[in-house]
């Protein structure tokens, strides 16, 4: 063993000499790189600490808690000895939303009065750790994943490094900024109604929103049970697909898994079946005054068109039923059920904004939840009918764009006009893929995202990385 950590070391000092950390990049296959070339960890994580401390004057709220440096070198002592070919995740930094748990790190779900150390990592979490990842923090979040914007957290709101007046998307939002800031690799967020899409495309990061119950949510604050699940932000459309199979497992005994999990695949898929993208017709294709977002959007369907593809539009108004189920109607039980009691015990210490929403569920009666049950049968069939076996939808992952300013004027309409895309996606059982497309003029991104029917996840990267170009390019904010 001695004689393996000398060479450890000797590997160490023979890299870091020839070499400089700031040109490189943080995405899985160059840290991989950068490892199996004798590259050190202790250095690696050194850098980004530095990094983080620079952000931090710039961006102070993208952190609820971040281990210390002396904590994250204690860390990755135990790569020590460890062929980095060993393991596919060897000492890579990653984040994760304070909604998730994380062993030795408290849990918030941007509340204080909630917090708590948990006795165990989530399912997902623990799973990327024995694959070599390293967790060196929490990241913020719209407070109990009530929101789509960033804004909605007493840590402060997170901005997006893309232009600091507009809003950095939520409510996975530091996760997002943590990525797009190149300070980790990867970050672990969820998505009820688009917290996994939204942060993706205004921080210009690829978002992975699994099919719900084929990567286990078990350790993970609630939101709407039914339709929780984790996702992911990366570097690119590999990484992303590479951590999300990581994370995957088959567990009969995790009751947030589904019967049929054993269909979950990830990794893209490079022969596409897909013919058909289907777009919301004219009447309610709605940019709410973002012009420029309207026009890469149509240009992005021009370019389809000239494809071997076949572009259909359809009637979107079932979508929006669909969604207004989540956020104004009876599946606001689901929420209630999760944190009602604590947020009716502990409304001081909860944002006006999380409890007004959440208390809206008592609108809604027993009888109210089981028809929506059954309205939500039919939209699904709408949407596997429209599918059939060789179709994706393709829509703008976030049409507005809105600054901090605005949001906080007017936080619950702007809100919902963020989810006009996403809201529905869970609630019809589909797959989702947010991939960045193009910039606005204000310097602020612009992405799209694939849809697919359930189990279609590896489907969706593929296709996006041959038909539509978008490869292992490495994005975030360009920090060379």
């Amino acid at each position: 063993m001695q004689n393996i950590f000398c060479i450890f070391l000797f590997s160490i000092m023979q890299y870091s000499s020839g070499t400089s950390l700031s040109s490189l990049s943080l995405d899985v296959t160059s840290l991989q790189n950068y490892y199996r070339n004798g590259g050190s960890p202790v250095e690696l994580f050194n850098f980004i600490y530095d990094r983080i401390v620079e952000d931090n004057k710039t961006f102070p709220s993208v952190w609820i808690h971040l281990q210390s440096r002396e904590e994250a070198l204690e860390s990755i002592k135990h790569l020590q000895g460890v062929n980095p070919h060993d393991l596919p995740l060897y000492g890579i930094p990653f984040s994760v939303k304070d909604n998730i748990d994380v062993d030795g790190m408290p849990t918030t779900a941007a509340c204080s009065a909630y917090k708590f150390y948990p006795e165990a990592s989530a399912n997902v979490v623990a799973r990327l750790q024995d694959a070599g990842a390293i967790c060196i923090g929490k990241t913020n979040l719209d407070q109990f994943a009530t929101g789509l914007n960033g804004t909605r957290s007493p840590y402060g709101p997170c901005i997006s490094p893309f232009n600091q007046q507009y809003i950095s998307g939520g409510s996975s939002s530091g996760s997002a900024v943590s990525v797009a800031l190149h300070q980790v690799s990867f970050s672990i967020g969820t998505d009820t109604g688009g917290s996994g899409r939204i942060p993706a495309s205004l921080n210009n990061v690829v978002g992975l929103k699994p099919t719900v119950g084929s990567l286990s949510s078990r350790g993970l604050v609630p939101c709407c049970p039914s339709i929780d699940c984790p996702s992911v932000f990366a570097l690119s459309i590999s990484d992303a697909s590479l951590v999300a199979s990581a994370m995957f497992s088959n567990d009969s005994l995790d009751p947030s898994l589904r019967e049929d999990v054993g269909r979950a695949r990830f990794s893209p898929d490079s022969h596409s079946s897909i013919k058909k993208v289907f777009v919301p017709n004219d009447k309610l294709l709605n940019f709410f005054g973002n012009h420029q977002g309207e026009n890469m959007y149509r240009n992005f369907l021009l370019n389809l068109n000239d494809s071997d593809l076949e572009v259909v539009a359809f009637d979107f108004e079932p979508f929006l039923e669909a969604g207004k189920l989540l956020f104004d109607g009876p599946f606001l039980a689901d929420r209630y059920a999760s944190i009602g009691l604590f947020l009716e015990e502990n409304q001081n210490d909860v944002l006006d904004s999380t409890f007004n929403i959440v208390s809206q569920s008592k609108r809604w009666s027993a009888h109210d939840v089981f028809a929506a049950l059954e309205q939500v049968k039919e939209l699904k069939a709408y949407a596997r009918h429209l599918l059939g076996r060789d179709g994706i939808f393709a829509f703008p992952t976030v049409a507005p764009l809105y600054t901090i300013t605005q949001l906080l004027d007017d936080p619950i309409a702007l809100n919902t006009n963020i989810g006009y895309y996403s809201y529905f996606a869970n609630v019809l059982d589909l797959s989702a893929l947010s991939v960045p497309l193009d910039f606005h003029e204000n310097g602020m991104p612009f992405g799209i995202t694939l849809m697919g029917r359930a189990f279609a996840d590896a489907a969706l990267s593929g296709f996006a990385q041959s038909s539509l170009s978008i490869g292992n390019s490495n994005l975030g904010l360009n920090r060379n």
